[in-house]
């Protein structure tokens, strides 16, 4: 294999990939490493006699545990002489606890941790805040009477310092309760030496007849790995602080987490998405240290195994005001070292650790001696030698071993987010990650550093057999490839987010539809070419210019010169009269004038006199009191008359089946973009030019189109360590995420939310959900062959006079428009309310049938059949169900604090964002239209960015 692959790290990960790869005939594998050595946290040097190991020092388990299976062959391995739960207590004055005193605490202590892990696993807090809760709990049981409290709590002070040296936190109120059971141990002995070798043996075991050093270059400190996600050919560079740079096809990064979490910044380019940043800051590295200290002889007997420090409140206190080091308060025990008669080992861990690593070689002995003398009397000997690990000042690690803590409970990431790769646009891996901090119940040991990079070579190795291209799981899914949809979609991926975009229907745009009419009979002449101009089934046009959908439609040059008007045209009476046009102006001003007051009550204090009143009701009345009283008697009916008009036009333009459902008191809410502006923005070459061109810039394999979801799960357990996201679909796919944006139309989730959401929505969500407005308006598209109209003519508004016929659906239209600009010779006609219900069951001939006659009607003309059509039918879709949203009475009356732009969390993580609702609806100020559905979509996806940005912040400061 030829492809260039280079790992960074010569530690147990970085060794255990290359070693892999070179063994599947690899040829062009380089390991660069920032130290002059391998190993990595693994670092066995001569000490004493013998050699000690400052890093990695036992093999833990024997059962699913790799370093075993690969030392047990050879007998490299044996029992630990020392064990840590069975050592002496020795309190600061230098009395000894009783033995049997001392078992029995430390009983106590360790049974917390193996007895209660279905508690633990229930537990949302620190592992801390548990064991001393349960500690002093169980202290109270009979068994336990006997003992000193002040003596079980010194102990307790000890077992918090040991048990951080095992999870590497700085204390244990940090560490993850729930986190803490994600280790897996491996059945058997958990101590097992290297007998007089060291843990430098295993490298041997993984390179044995590899001259691995020959692929190595030393003292190669990375500072930067620049890779692309659009280009799929292009290859990674790696630089150096030496001014030296690399290029591969494929990165293996092994680096520590200390060592990302101080570099990520600049350490990629382009920066990483934010779900990996979001690992690295949520994971944590801690500080554990040994000081190893030989003496010319043993001063211990053969049977002493070392003792832990248990501090007199006294002392501590003299030792703080003292000019002694105070951290060494936190060196918890002096155990004895396996192959090493004359060394003992003394342990600190956390923020004194990394106090100590800064502290002189001198004083570091001074201390230890120190305590020594203290504890065991002022006759014990003076050490010969000193050597300690320092493996947070060493900028190569900064840190020991990783661990889970409440911060990765709080970012609910994973090792598995960690150890997702960085792909390109097909989804090959480019950038990938090993180390022990990439396991996911492994981490802090030799052998899961192993696996890791033993499963990242393999990765590497599959991807090259097979030639395919590995699919990666997704970080956001959004449902429904509207404007909102392809809105967040755009701006997630922008950010850096893996998502996936998944649509129920063949084609992008939602209630954006732009198409060709249909011929009325298959004998008429087709549309000549000239004449192939589209038409828009759903959103028409643009509402004011200060929006990003309008800029987007500038930058591709989609945006018309001529502006559209409604209702323009003769105002004619079922009897063929024609409605004097000043006079129909004047009662349009008056009506504007009652609206635009109505809109002013959502600015008004004074709320609950107008929470359930509806436009309709506002409009009756102020028409009656303050429009008839001013017009002359014999106008009145007239004016009525041009009122029904209005009233139906309203309700066309709310989309409600009623005006009555309106509310006056939320009319106001919507805005108009910072423009009053009546007359409507159109496009050039039609809205669906917008959608492709906005769809253009995603990557194809983002999309999943005809996928219809059955279901989203968002209250499943822990998967991988995180909380995720499942959506269901009905063709039996599965897909999953961290977060999920739907963007279904109202009538969608209005329809199927009993059904859609695992668990169900909470209260709240579904009383918003009902109570918003939502309907469905359509229109009717006509095109003839050529103009029955004069060529001044606008088109014709309906002025019905007769009572109202509930069995006539034409009574909900408001007229015919001619329709400027588009396909010439074309009218559209709008129909709402319960007509529009109506007519989606009512077959197309007969609908142009009626529209033909009603036309005839009111024009008093012989007129043509068309030629082409085309009717809507929104409310008929199942996979939108209406046209858009309204501000209701029943929506005003709920008094809910809260709107469906609101995240829903996860049922166990209250401040992590599971679900997400966009779409027109959505948006407080320009529901109802196609630029507040695009923004609406933008802003969800700015709030998941915000989450991690803020986290990260969080975390940082």
């Amino acid at each position: 294999m030829n492809s260039r692959i280079i790992i960074i790290g010569a530690g147990a990960s970085g060794i255990a990939a290359a070693t892999r790869l070179i063994r599947n005939n690899f040829k062009n594998v380089l390991i660069l490493e920032a130290e002059n050595r391998i190993g990595g946290r693994l670092c066995t040097v001569p000490f004493g006699k013998s050699v000690v190991d400052l890093g990695a020092q036992w093999c833990h388990g024997e059962k699913d545990n790799v370093v075993f299976e690969m030392a047990s062959k050879r007998n490299l391995l044996e029992s630990a002489q020392n064990k840590y739960d069975m050592t002496r207590l020795i309190q600061s004055d230098g009395r000894e606890i009783n033995q049997n005193i001392a078992d029995l605490l430390m009983s106590l202590a360790v049974s917390i941790v193996e007895i209660y892990k279905e508690e633990i696993a229930q537990h949302d807090g620190s592992l801390g805040s548990f064991i001393t809760n349960k500690y002093r709990e169980l202290l109270k049981d009979e068994e336990y009477k006997g003992i000193d409290p002040i003596v079980a709590e010194q102990f307790l002070d000890f077992f918090h310092k040991y048990e951080n040296s095992i999870e590497a936190s700085d204390t244990w109120f940090v560490t993850s309760a729930r986190g803490y059971l994600e280790y897996w141990d491996c059945d058997g002995d958990r101590l097992l030496n290297w007998r007089d070798k060291g843990y430098k043996t295993v490298l041997s075991l993984l390179t044995e007849e590899l001259p691995i050093e020959s692929y190595i270059q030393f003292n190669k400190t990375v500072s930067n790995i620049s890779w692309s996600h659009e280009q799929i050919d292009s290859s990674v560079i790696i630089k150096c602080h030496d001014g030296t740079s690399y290029n591969a096809d494929q990165v293996i990064v092994t680096t520590s987490l200390g060592v990302l979490k101080e570099n990520y910044h600049t350490m990629f380019t382009p920066a990483l998405p934010p779900v990996k940043r979001n690992a690295i800051e949520g994971l944590n590295i801690g500080t554990v240290d040994k000081i190893f200290l030989e003496f010319a002889e043993p001063f211990w007997q053969k049977d002493w195994l070392g003792f832990a420090l248990l501090w007199h409140k006294k002392d501590l206190e003299a030792l703080r005001k003292s000019d002694m080091m105070d951290w060494m308060e936190d060196v918890f025990g002096f155990y004895t070292v396996d192959y090493q008669p004359n060394v003992l080992c003394g342990w600190i861990s956390g923020v004194k650790a990394r106090k100590m690593e800064r502290d002189t070689d001198e004083n570091v002995r001074r201390a230890v001696v120190y305590l020594l003398k203290k504890f065991l009397g002022q006759n014990t000997p003076e050490p010969i030698a000193i050597k300690r690990s320092q493996w947070y000042r060493n900028p190569n690690f900064r840190g020991s071993y990783t661990f889970r803590s409440t911060t990765t409970d709080l970012l609910n990431t994973s090792p598995d987010d960690l150890a997702k790769p960085l792909t390109n646009s097909t989804g090959v891996p480019v950038v990938c990650f090993a180390g022990e901090a990439t396991h996911p119940h492994y981490y802090s040991t030799v052998h899961g550093a192993i696996e890791s990079g033993w499963r990242e070579a393999q990765r590497l190795i599959d991807l090259h057999k097979k030639s395919a291209f590995v699919e990666p799981e997704d970080d956001v899914i959004v449902l429904g490839a509207g404007l909102a949809g392809i809105g967040a979609s755009l701006s997630l991926n922008k950010a850096g987010f893996r998502t996936r975009l998944i649509e129920a229907k063949s084609d992008p745009g939602g209630r954006v539809r732009t198409i060709l009419m249909k011929p009325l009979s298959s004998n008429l002449s087709e549309l000549r070419s000239q004449d192939q101009v589209l038409i828009e089934a759903g959103a028409q046009w643009l509402h004011g210019k200060q929006n990003q959908l309008y800029m987007e439609a500038k930058a591709i040059d989609n945006l018309s010169d001529e502006l559209s008007d409604e209702g323009l045209g003769a105002y004619i009476k079922e009897n063929g009269v024609i409605m004097d046009d000043f006079f129909v102006q004047l009662i349009s001003f008056k009506i504007g004038e009652i609206l635009e007051n109505c809109e002013k009550l959502y600015h008004c204090q004074d709320f609950e006199n107008y929470r359930n009143m509806s436009v309709e009701e506002y409009l009756r009345e102020n028409f009656e009191k303050n429009v008839l009283s001013t017009i002359e008697p014999n106008k009145r009916e007239e004016a009525k008359l041009l009122l029904e008009w209005h009233i139906r036009f309203q309700v066309i333009d709310n989309a409600c089946l009623r005006l009555a459902e309106v509310s006056a008191k939320d009319f106001g809410q919507y805005s108009f973009n910072g423009e009053n502006c009546q007359s409507h923005i159109n496009f050039k070459n039609g809205f669906g030019k917008l959608i492709t061109a906005l769809v253009s810039r995603l990557p194809s394999n983002m999309l999943e189109m005809n996928c219809e979801v059955a279901k989203i799960d968002y209250g499943r357990d822990l998967e991988d360590g995180r909380y995720k996201v499942t959506i269901e679909t009905i063709d039996g796919r599965t897909f999953k995420a961290r977060h999920c944006i739907v963007t279904f139309s109202l009538g969608v989730l209005r329809a199927r939310m009993g059904s859609l959401f695992d668990p169900p929505l909470p209260l709240t969500y579904q009383r918003l959900i009902n109570a918003h407005g939502f309907g469905t308006i359509d229109k009717i598209y006509l095109k003839y062959e050529t103009a029955w109209w004069d060529d001044n003519w606008e088109g014709v508004q309906f002025i019905f006079e007769s009572k109202n016929d509930d069995t006539d659906w034409t009574r909900d239209m408001t007229g015919f428009d001619l329709l400027q600009p588009g396909p010439p010779n074309t009218l559209v006609g709008w129909i709402g309310g319960e007509g529009a219900v109506q007519m989606e069951r009512i077959p197309d001939e007969s609908i142009i049938g009626k529209c033909t006659s009603l036309l005839q009607k009111f024009t008093k003309k012989l007129l043509p059949l068309p030629s082409h059509y085309f009717i809507t039918r929104w409310g008929d879709d199942p996979h939108i169900r209406g046209a858009y949203s309204f501000t209701s009475v029943s929506k005003c009356l709920l008094r809910e604090q809260c709107h469906l732009s609101d995240p829903l969390p996860f049922l166990r993580m209250p401040k992590i964002p599971a679900v997400l609702f966009a779409g027109e609806a959505c948006h407080t100020e320009y529901f109802s239209t196609a630029h507040g559905a695009f923004a609406s979509g933008i802003e969800q996806a700015r709030k998941i960015n915000d989450f991690y940005t803020n986290s990260q912040n969080l975390t940082s400061s």
